[in-house]
C-alpha cells in the first residue's frame, strides 16, 4: 500500500525552469525545498501544460535514450543495455556508487492520480513511496476531469534503491528527463515506417468504429493514451486499438466456442485471433524489430450482450486499421 509523502525539490534545474532565480544571479543548489504552483491547472480536461509535451511531438522522441541523456551515471553505474516495455516506457537496473541496486524506470505515458498544489519543472506533481525503497514521482503534463475521477496524463520516474530515501533522486531523475523532452529531445528512430509516430485515437474510420460497436457513439473521452485508445460506448461495447512492441498473444479460443471467422489482412502479416469471451482481440505484426516485434492490437469487447460477434467487429475494425498503416 502506497503512503503519499511531502514532495521534495531540490534542484537547481527546476527551479531554473520555474523562473526562481534572479536576473544576473547565479543560480546555486540550495537544500531540499517545497514549490508552490500559484494555479493548479491540472483539473483542466485535455489541456495541455507543456507543448514540449504534446502527443505528436512525444511519440517522436525516444524514451530510452532520455533516460540515458537524464545522467543515470550521477547515481552510480549504469547497465549497458536500457529495458523498453512498449514504446514509452524504459528502464536501467544498475548499481548506485556503493554497489547496491539501483532501479530506474521512465514512464512517457503515466496516470497521474492527484497532481498537488506542488510542482516538479513547473509542472504540478505527485508522489508516493511504498516504504521499502521505491519511490515513484510524476508530473502531469495534460489536464483531466478529476472530479469525475479521470487521470491526468503525465511523465513518470519509479525508482528502486537500497540506500533508503528514494525519492530525492526520482525527483532530481524525472527533473533532469523533463529538461531532456523539453531542451535536447532524442529522437525515435523507430518513427520511420513503424508505429511509433501514429495516434491510435485517429487513425480509425469514425462510420468503420461505430458498427463495429454495434451502432454506438465512441467516446474517447478519459481513454486516450500516446500509443492506445478505447472507446466506450453507450451500449456496453468497448473498443480498444494499441500499437505494441513486444510479441503477441498467440491464437487460443476457450473450450467449447465456435473458432473466430478466418481473417485476412494481407499476406505475409502474421494474425493472431484471441477470443475470451466477452472480448476478441486481433494482433498483426507491423515489423520486426531487433529482438521484439512492433504489432497492432485490436480489441472488442462486449460485456452487455448486445446482437454483435465480437470477433467478426475485431476484424472489420483490424482491416480498416491496417488500410491506413504503411507496409513495413
Amino acid at each position: 500500500m502506497f503512503r503519499p509523502v511531502h514532495l521534495i525539490v531540490a534542484l537547481l534545474s527546476a527551479l531554473a525552469v520555474a523562473g526562481c532565480a534572479a536576473p544576473g544571479v547565479e543560480p546555486t543548489v540550495s537544500e531540499r525545498r517545497t514549490v508552490e504552483v500559484p494555479e493548479l491547472r491540472a483539473d483542466k480536461p485535455g489541456e495541455m501544460l507543456d507543448p514540449a509535451f504534446a502527443p505528436e511531438r512525444l511519440r517522436g522522441i525516444d524514451v530510452c535514450e532520455t533516460l540515458r541523456a537524464a545522467g543515470l551515471e550521477k547515481y552510480g553505474t549504469p547497465a549497458p543495455e536500457f529495458s523498453p516495455d512498449g514504446f514509452g516506457t524504459c528502464s536501467n537496473y544498475m548499481k548506485d556508487h556503493n554497489g547496491k541496486d539501483f532501479g530506474a524506470t521512465l514512464y512517457f505515458d503515466y496516470a497521474v492520480q492527484e497532481p498537488s498544489k506542488h510542482q516538479i519543472a513547473g509542472l504540478p506533481a505527485e508522489m508516493s513511496e511504498n516504504g521499502t525503497g521505491t519511490c515513484f514521482v510524476s508530473a502531469a503534463y495534460a489536464g483531466a476531469d478529476l472530479k469525475m475521477f479521470e487521470t491526468a496524463r503525465g511523465v513518470g520516474i519509479q525508482l528502486s534503491s537500497e540506500q533508503g530515501d528514494a525519492c530525492s533522486p526520482a525527483v532530481q531523475l524525472l527533473t533532469d528527463v523533463i529538461d531532456v523532452v523539453r531542451n535536447k529531445p532524442q529522437v525515435n528512430a523507430r518513427t520511420s515506417g513503424g508505429l511509433a509516430g501514429f495516434d491510435p485515437c485517429e487513425i480509425t474510420d469514425p462510420e468503420v468504429l461505430r458498427r463495429a460497436m454495434a451502432g454506438a457513439n465512441p467516446d474517447s473521452s478519459g481513454g486516450r493514451g500516446l500509443y492506445e485508445c478505447k472507446w466506450f460506448g453507450e451500449n456496453g461495447v468497448v473498443a480498444v486499438v494499441s500499437f505494441q512492441l513486444g510479441s503477441m498473444q498467440e491464437t487460443g479460443v476457450p473450450p467449447g466456442a465456435p473458432p473466430p471467422p478466418p481473417l485476412d489482412l494481407g499476406a505475409p502479416t502474421a494474425v493472431e485471433v484471441y477470443l475470451d469471451p466477452p472480448s476478441c482481440a486481433i494482433e498483426w505484426e507491423h515489423r520486426k524489430a531487433a529482438a521484439d516485434s512492433e504489432f497492432v492490437h485490436v480489441e472488442i469487447s462486449n460485456s452487455e450482450s448486445v446482437p454483435l460477434d465480437p470477433c467478426t467487429s475485431a476484424g472489420d475494425l483490424a482491416r480498416q486499421v491496417r488500410s491506413k498503416l504503411p507496409r513495413a
